[in-house]
């Protein structure tokens, strides 16, 4: 899963349109609901920006480090490998007995803490398929299994990694208990003219031209990840440059819980179960770096949308009616709204604003962001 970006988190906070329940028709079905945030008299109507808040630095004019975007002949043939991996077919084997680099193994295991009788949470398994060499569990198991005979059972010894996701085990000593049931092989098709023309459907006829197809995929992912890295380093560098006059700690708790609730709820609304703790185990992180990863992004975003609120107040953008219209059109075909209405209604609903004045607002606010990033040099 990709991770959530420091600009787009921006969006999820702010303007909170994912996290709407929507009748069938795409509009909410609560529009007078208590909106989640409340400005005060004379603040900005979605940051809670107001006048004097922040002491602007330098915004424009800004140097960043370019990201490369070269594609390499390696970066092409990983992908090529992938694809014909995907392919593969499993071959018990039964000329031999004995597990090899590179076997596909169906295991029982057992987990063991040193020192206690009882397997501990998670750390039992049977007739797990596992890859010789694939890097699948800890380090250190995969290799201990090479060199023993199937239909045997054995124990194995194994230290869990420091930075180990479940902090109940991170940098714990185990042992393993465990019985070789199965061993196989993977048997991999040639790569060929005629493989690829088939599995393509005929889209692409020759080895080459589908690896034309992967360096472009690959050339436009490498603009978007280097443009991104550009935005981020650009808006982290004008916050820097900022003076925060008032302490923002109430407004990042605030956005902090928000940005939680709307995130469960984008799992729910894709999955339609419960998504509490879904994005901290699609991480691989613990639940204490999950919480300090928000963290760290919502303190990002808080202070961002405050100096691209400063940045408003001091270029008094103008805005027009086709600038409001054209992010109406694109923010009802990003969340689903099939009417204008439906589209205020859950604005109204999340932000206690007007549709249109908030639409309004969000343009400046945009704006500020482009004349950073157009401004910007690289170095």
């Amino acid at each position: 899963m990709k991770k959530f970006t420091l600009l787009a988190l921006c969006l999820i906070m702010v303007l909170s349109l994912a996290a709407c329940s929507k009748t069938e028709d795409g509009g909410s079905d609560s529009p007078t609901a208590d909106p989640i945030f409340k400005r005060e008299e004379g603040s900005n109507i979605i940051t809670g920006y107001k006048p004097g808040d922040v002491k602007l630095g330098q915004y424009t004019g800004l140097t960043y480090k370019p990201m490369s975007t070269e594609v390499t002949e390696e970066e092409i043939q990983e992908e090529l490998d992938s694809y014909v991996s995907s392919y593969k077919s499993m071959i018990e084997v039964t000329d031999r007995n004995v597990v090899q680099y590179g076997d596909v193994v169906a295991i029982d295991y057992k987990g063991f803490k040193v020192g206690e009788t009882e397997p501990f949470s998670g750390g039992t398994g049977s007739t797990q398929a596992l890859w010789i060499g694939s890097g699948k569990f800890i380090p250190g198991f995969e290799e201990a299994l090479i060199g023993h005979e199937k239909g045997t059972t054995f124990t194995i010894n194994v230290r869990f990694p420091d930075e180990y996701p479940t902090s109940s085990m991170a940098g714990v000593d185990a042992n393993f208990e465990v019985t070789i049931n199965k061993i196989s092989i993977y048997k991999f098709p040639e790569l060929t003219d005629a493989f690829i023309a088939e599995k393509t459907g005929n889209k692409y006829e020759t080895v080459e031209a589908y690896k034309e197809n992967i360096k472009a995929q690959k050339q436009s992912e490498k603009l978007e990840e280097a443009e991104i890295k550009k935005e981020d380093e650009l808006a982290k560098k004008a916050i820097e440059n900022a003076t925060f006059v008032i302490d923002l700690t109430e407004e990042m708790d605030k956005a902090l819980a928000n940005l939680k609730n709307n995130l469960d709820n984008m799992y729910i609304n894709s999955v339609g179960v419960d998504g509490a703790g879904y994005y901290y185990l699609a991480y691989g992180m613990s639940t204490e770096q999950y919480e300090e990863h928000l963290r760290q992004m919502t303190e990002f975003s808080v202070k961002y949308e405050y100096v691209r609120s400063a940045i408003v107040e001091a270029e008094r953008f103008e805005v027009t009616d086709e600038e409001i219209d054209t992010l109406a059109s694109n923010l009802m075909a990003q969340y689903g709204y099939t009417s204008l209405n439906n589209l205020y209604e859950a604005i109204k609903s999340q932000n206690g604003a007007e549709g249109r004045e908030f639409l309004k607002e969000q343009v400046k606010l945009n704006k500020a962001s482009d004349l950073i990033f157009s401004t910007a040099i690289p170095e």
